[in-house]
C-alpha cells in the first residue's frame, strides 16, 4: 500500500495535490473496509482497458469518503468480499459519475452490484434538461469546472485504454481525482435539485440505473442468418423498385446512353436531392418544396408513390444491414445497445450502438423484429401500454369524452369522431365511418405531439384551412382538452419550463420579443410545453414500471430480466418455467406504475409470451 498523505479534504489545491492511498495488497482492502464501513456516503469510480465490460479488463477501482480516498490496483487483489459489502450496503449512498458504466464493469469483473446510487451526470442532465448544449455539460470535466472552478487533465484518461501494465503516478493521481471531486460536486449539486424541486424525479432516475445496467448486460439475442437472408430479399426489392423508377422517369429526360454491359444507364441518381427536385418540379411540374417523405406522401403521382417505396427499402437497408450484425458481442453473441435514460428532453430513453428503438413495429420493416429471439429453453415477454399518452392527456385534462372511452372500453377514435360530427356512437362506427374516425385519430395523436393545423393538414391530406376547421370542431366538442393545452403552452412560455406529474422539468430559453425569430421561437416553446407533460409523464411511468418489475423478478427468484424498452414497451427474457409468472409480474407492475400517476383515467397494458420479438 502506497500512501500520498493519509487523509483527504476539499482544499483549493485539491486538483493539483489530491490526497489518496494507492492500494496493492489485501491488507489495504481491510483498511478500506474499516475506514469506510460506518460512512453514510462514499464515492466510487473505475478505470478499464476499454468500454465493453465483456472484452475489457478492470484495472483500477476507486472508492472513498470525504476523509479517505483509495485507488485499488485490481490485478493485485484476489478477495473483494469486503469491497462487495461496502458497495451492496443499501444504507450507504454511492456517488458516481456515469454510474451505469461503473455498475456494469464492476458487476462483470467482480460480481458486485453497486446499490443506492447518486449519479452526478444524471443529476446535471435533470438540472439542465432542454437548455442549449454546445459542449458536454454533464461530463466530469465540465462539472469539475462548474462546481470546483478547476480543470481535470483529459489526456491521462486515454492512457488507460488497452493498457495492462502497472499504473504510473499520473494515472493513479488522475483516478483518485475522479472520486475526490465527486463530493464537492454533490455538495453543490444536490441543493440545486432541492431548489428546483427535482429530488423526486432524480430518485426515480437513480433507481433505474441498475435496471438499465442489467438490461444492457443481458443483451438481446438475434438470429444473424435469418437477418442476412431477409436483408438480401430487401436488397432485391430495392433494385426492382429502382429499375421501375428509372423506367418511369426515362421519358422525361433525353438520355439514350448505355452502360458498360449494354444496358440503359440510370437516368438520375435516386439519392440526389438536386436531381429529384429537378424531376418533380421541372419535369413533372409538381412544385414541391422538397422531396422528403412527408411531402411526397401528399403528391398524387405514380413516380412519387414509387419513390416512397424505394425510400422505404433504402432506409431498411441502411439502418438494418450488416452494420447491425457487426455489433454482436464476441463473448455473449448478443447485441448490447447503449440505452441513455436521459436521452431526450422529455425523459424518454434513447438507444444507440445499435439503435433497436428504430426497428419498426408495423409495415415492411416489422419483420425485422421477428429475428430477435429467445434462445432455446427461454421465452420473450413483451408488454406495452395501451394508448399510454392519450390516457395521460385524458387524466390531466379531465376531458369527459376521453375518460368515458377509457372507462367503458369504447373505441376512443370512433367516440371522438362521433362527438366531432354529431353522430351516434355505435360498435360498428369504425366500419361505417372509417374516414371520419381516421381524421379524429390523427387529431387525437397530433395534439399529444403539439402539432398544429399545417402539420395535421399534411397527415390528413387536406388543406390547412380544412385542418383548422377540423381542429376547431374538435375543441368545440372537447373544450377541456383545448383549455389544458392552452394553459400548458402559456405556462411553459411564462415560467420557462414544462413539467411532468412527477415534477420532471424541461427548461426553455425564453423567447425574446426583440428577436426577429420571436414568433417561431415562441411557437416552438408552446408546442414543446404541450407535449412534454404528456410524453414525460409516460416516460416516468415506464421507468417506474421497470424498477418494480426488476425488483419483483429478483424477490421471487425468477430466471427473468428486462432486455429492452421502447417508450411504452418493455421486453423481458425468461426461462420456459418462469415465463408465465414473469408475464404476470410485468403486466401487473406496468398497470400499477400507471395507477401511481393517473388518478382519473384507468391504465391498461397488453402483451404476451413468444419465441420471438412480437407486438
Amino acid at each position: 500500500m502506497v500512501s500520498n498523505k493519509q487523509s483527504v479534504s476539499v482544499k483549493p489545491n485539491i486538483l493539483k495535490d489530491p490526497e489518496f492511498i494507492h492500494v496493492k495488497t489485501q491488507e489495504g482492502i481491510e483498511e478500506i473496509y474499516e475506514k469506510l464501513k460506518n460512512e453514510k456516503i462514499i464515492a466510487i469510480d473505475t478505470e478499464g482497458t476499454g468500454l465493453d465490460p465483456y472484452t475489457s479488463t478492470l484495472t483500477l477501482f476507486q472508492i472513498g469518503s470525504r476523509n479517505y480516498s483509495y485507488v485499488i490496483e485490481s490485478k493485485y487483489i484476489k478477495d473483494w468480499t469486503l469491497i462487495k459489502k461496502l458497495c451492496e450496503d443499501e444504507n450507504k449512498l454511492k456517488i458516481l459519475q456515469n454510474a451505469k458504466f461503473d455498475y456494469k464493469f464492476v458487476k462483470v469483473a467482480l460480481n458486485i452490484e453497486i446499490k443506492n446510487i447518486y449519479d452526478t451526470m444524471i443529476a446535471e442532465a435533470l438540472l439542465r434538461c432542454g437548455l442549449p448544449r454546445n459542449e458536454n455539460l454533464t461530463g466530469l470535466a465540465f462539472l469539475t469546472k462548474r462546481y470546483l472552478g478547476g480543470e481535470l487533465e483529459k489526456e491521462v484518461r486515454k492512457s488507460f485504454f488497452n493498457y495492462h501494465g502497472s499504473m504510473n503516478a499520473e494515472q493513479v493521481k488522475y483516478a483518485a481525482l475522479d472520486i475526490i471531486v465527486l463530493f464537492s460536486i454533490f455538495d453543490k449539486q444536490y441543493p440545486l435539485l432541492q431548489k428546483q424541486d427535482l429530488v423526486k424525479v432524480a430518485k426515480l432516475e437513480f433507481k433505474v440505473v441498475p435496471v438499465v445496467g442489467d438490461m444492457e448486460l443481458r443483451g438481446f439475442y438475434i438470429d444473424a442468418q435469418e437477418w442476412r437472408d431477409h436483408i438480401h430479399k430487401v436488397e432485391i426489392e430495392r433494385k426492382r423498385i429502382a429499375k421501375e423508377l428509372q423506367k418511369e422517369i426515362r421519358p422525361y429526360f433525353e438520355i439514350k446512353s448505355l452502360d458498360l454491359f449494354g444496358n440503359q444507364a440510370e437516368v438520375i441518381n435516386l439519392n440526389s436531392q438536386i436531381q429529384l427536385m429537378e424531376l418533380f418540379n421541372d419535369k413533372l411540374g409538381l412544385s414541391v418544396p422538397s422531396t422528403g417523405v412527408a411531402v411526397l406522401q401528399t403528391v398524387d403521382h405514380p413516380i412519387a408513390k414509387l419513390m416512397l417505396e424505394y425510400r422505404g427499402y433504402e432506409k431498411l437497408i441502411s439502418a438494418f444491414g450488416e452494420t447491425l450484425l457487426n455489433k454482436v458481442n464476441p463473448v455473449t453473441h448478443r447485441l448490447h445497445p447503449d440505452y441513455m435514460q436521459m436521452g431526450t428532453t422529455t425523459g424518454r430513453f434513447a438507444c444507440a450502438s445499435p439503435n433497436l428503438q428504430q426497428i419498426p413495429s408495423r409495415g415492411e420493416g416489422a419483420l425485422f423484429r421477428t429475428f430477435f429471439k429467445a434462445p432455446k429453453g427461454r421465452k420473450l415477454i413483451t408488454c406495452d401500454y395501451s394508448q399510454q399518452e392519450m390516457r395521460v392527456l385524458a387524466d390531466v385534462s379531465g376531458d369527459p369524452t376521453l375518460l368515458d372511452a377509457y372507462k367503458t372500453g369504447k373505441d376512443l377514435h370512433s367516440l371522438t369522431a362521433a362527438q366531432m360530427y354529431g353522430l351516434e356512437y355505435t360498435d360498428d362506427f369504425k366500419e361505417k365511418h372509417g374516414d371520419l374516425r381516421q381524421a379524429a385519430k390523427t387529431i387525437n395523436f397530433g395534439l399529444v405531439y403539439g402539432r398544429g393545423p399545417s402539420s395535421l393538414a399534411v397527415q390528413l391530406g387536406v388543406s390547412v384551412d380544412e385542418a383548422k376547421n377540423l381542429v376547431k370542431k374538435y375543441f368545440e366538442k372537447m373544450p377541456q382538452i383545448g383549455n389544458w393545452l392552452d394553459n400548458a403552452a402559456k405556462g411553459g412560455a411564462e415560467k420557462g419550463y414544462a413539467e411532468t406529474l412527477l415534477g420532471r422539468k424541461r427548461y426553455f430559453t425564453k423567447a425574446d420579443p426583440a428577436d426577429p425569430n420571436y414568433t417561431r421561437e415562441l411557437s416552438s416553446i408552446e408546442r414543446a410545453s404541450k407535449n412534454m407533460p404528456i410524453q414525460g409523464t409516460s416516460a416516468d411511468m415506464t421507468k417506474l414500471a421497470m424498477i418494480h418489475i426488476a425488483e419483483k423478478y429478483k424477490k421471487e427468484g425468477l430466471d427473468a430480466g428486462i432486455i429492452h424498452t421502447l417508450h411504452d414497451e418493455i421486453v423481458s427474457e425468461a426461462s420456459d418455467k418462469d415465463a408465465e409468472r414473469a408475464y404476470e409480474i410485468q403486466h401487473e407492475e406496468m398497470v400499477s406504475a400507471g395507477s401511481t400517476f393517473l388518478k382519473k383515467c384507468p391504465i391498461e397494458a397488453e402483451g404476451g409470451i413468444s419465441q420471438q420479438w412480437e407486438h
